[in-house]
């Protein structure tokens, strides 16, 4: 990297910091938080877990995390990408977070709609300590299930690598990592026949990659949903996901304009 790059860099990591500062955390936080951590990685440290407390959506909350979530963290916290109480028609009730990882998304959810019910679903171990103590410190009374999700039941292996947040089903297509971890996969249907629910008023997608499947294959559940909120991944096109939902009278458009291509599907 040129020393032009690195001082353009540098800079960008100063106007974060200042963007953070609106969600009351101190000037020069995330500075911090973003030097140790690229100060750990580099020394082969590992990366330290501190409580950070800041205000989301007039909430005050508290957030055990790393430097490891960083990215993670300025798409949720900064841009904004599960903000929905503008958006939504309707007040959800019952909400299914699948691909929770650390708990972020889901405490956001909980953050604008107080009075819903949660199932969040993680795959990865190395999320499962974070994603349950998140959820305890701010009273999120939500349910866990460690699996992961797909339009078939059954085993798959998980690849993984140094950055918690990219874990991929080895049928995904993306983050072609070196280690793996055998992992169990549930359904949609399964997960609603075990917490006995016959409807899903927002499900949240961030599968990183398997949405494709997920939403392609066995879908007829999808009439029992009113909304989704999803990332959609490089190996397949909003077009295609949007031919999935058309038969269900879903219309999917771009939700706010985040690093992140994150799309609303809502019922027409």
């Amino acid at each position: 990297m040129s020393i032009q790059s690195s001082w353009n860099a540098f800079w960008q990591i100063v106007e974060e910091d200042r963007q953070f500062t609106t969600l009351n955390l101190p000037r020069w936080w995330y500075l911090g938080f973003h030097y140790q951590g690229r100060l750990a990685a580099r020394f082969n440290q590992p990366q330290k877990v501190k409580t950070v407390e800041l205000k989301l959506y007039d909430r005050n909350i508290q957030l055990p995390l790393s430097p490891a979530y960083e990215g993670m963290l300025k798409g949720i916290l900064l841009d904004q990408e599960y903000f929905l109480k503008d958006v939504l028609p309707f007040e959800p009730r019952r909400i299914i977070d699948l691909g929770a990882n650390i708990g972020l998304g889901a405490l956001s959810l909980s953050c604008q709609f107080p009075q819903a019910e949660l199932i969040c679903v993680e795959p990865d171990p190395r999320n499962k300590p974070l994603l349950t103590q998140t959820l305890a410190v701010n009273h999120v009374p939500a349910k866990v299930f460690d699996c992961a999700i797909g339009a078939n039941s059954g085993q798959l292996k998980l690849r993984f690598g140094d950055d918690p947040t990219c874990s991929a089903l080895e049928s995904s297509p993306m983050h072609q990592l070196d280690q793996t971890v055998v992992v169990e996969v549930k359904t949609i249907p399964e997960i609603l026949r075990e917490i006995g629910w016959s409807e899903i008023d927002l499900l949240k997608i961030d599968i990183e990659g398997s949405e494709d499947d997920l939403l392609s294959q066995n879908n007829e559940w999808l009439k029992n949903v009113k909304a989704i909120i999803l990332e959609i991944h490089p190996n397949t096109t909003p077009e295609k996901i949007q031919s999935y939902l058309q038969p269900y009278n879903f219309h999917l458009k771009r939700h706010r304009e985040g690093r992140e291509p994150v799309y609303i599907a809502l019922r027409y």
